[in-house]
């Protein structure tokens, strides 16, 4: 009797995914040759790609730099003419020094009775005018002029006490510093000369000093130490007043 095998276990079956059907695909389309605008035109750089640096040409590398002027602060200006002005300070020995005199108020010219008559007719012409064309306000503005002119002119003018000194010009106890004035004239008269100091601001009046020969030298000196000198002629106003002797 034929030997029967031992139990031997018996190996289950080893089951398989089943394979998806195979999809088709869609032909691949013909590659299309390059238009003639396409192989002319270059390419875009992308930002990825590195571009090379221009190099300078010799004309370039060879020209000069050109720099900007630095803008100079404000007040520049100021502070150099502050520095000359001291430096004209420290050379001339002139500008420390004190110069004091006395000195009429404004050249009073002797009036006789004719000056007084000639006043007291322009007056009355005008007083005249203003009752012929009823002008009564002006009446009284006219008597009030002339009361004041006569009255002036009669009046003897003032000995004022004026000093140079370093900081400015002082009158009867009054400082006026070297800044508020733009420059200096000298105008001759008869027996005085007078200092016109124009004013360094717009509506300021002008200043007029009087002073004799003796002290001619020292004061123009003084103040062409401190301020420019720019002589100017007599306007109409001051050609009338003195040929009205007012």
């Amino acid at each position: 009797m034929p030997d029967q095998p031992m139990n031997q276990p018996v190996s289950e079956p080893v089951s398989t995914p089943p394979v998806p059907p195979a999809t088709p695909t869609a032909p691949a389309a013909p590659a299309t040759p390059p238009t003639l605008e396409a192989a002319i035109s270059p390419a875009p750089a992308s930002e990825s790609t590195p571009v090379a640096a221009e190099t300078p040409t010799a004309t370039e590398s060879m020209a000069p730099l050109s720099e900007e002027p630095a803008e100079e602060p404000e007040g520049s200006d100021e502070a150099e003419a502050i520095d000359e002005a001291d430096e004209v300070f420290e050379d001339d020995p002139l500008a420390k020094e004190t110069i004091s005199w006395q000195a009429s108020e404004y050249v009073h010219h002797h009036k006789g009775a004719g000056w007084y008559a000639v006043l007291g007719l322009i007056v009355f012409i005008l007083l005249a005018i203003a009752v012929i064309f009823k002008l009564w306000l002006s009446i009284g503005v006219f008597i009030a002029m002339g009361a004041a002119i006569a009255v002036y002119a009669y009046k003897p003018p003032r000995v004022l006490s004026y000093q140079l000194d370093p900081h400015g010009v002082t009158i009867e106890g009054k400082n006026y510093p070297f800044e508020t004035f733009r420059s200096f004239g000298v105008l001759s008269d008869a027996s005085w000369h007078t200092i016109d100091l124009e004013p360094a601001k717009r509506f300021m009046p002008r200043l007029n000093i009087l002073f004799g020969d003796e002290d001619f030298d020292n004061i123009v000196a003084h103040l062409e130490a401190h301020l420019p000198r720019a002589d100017r002629q007599p306007d109409m106003v001051e050609r009338v007043t003195r040929y009205l002797r007012f």
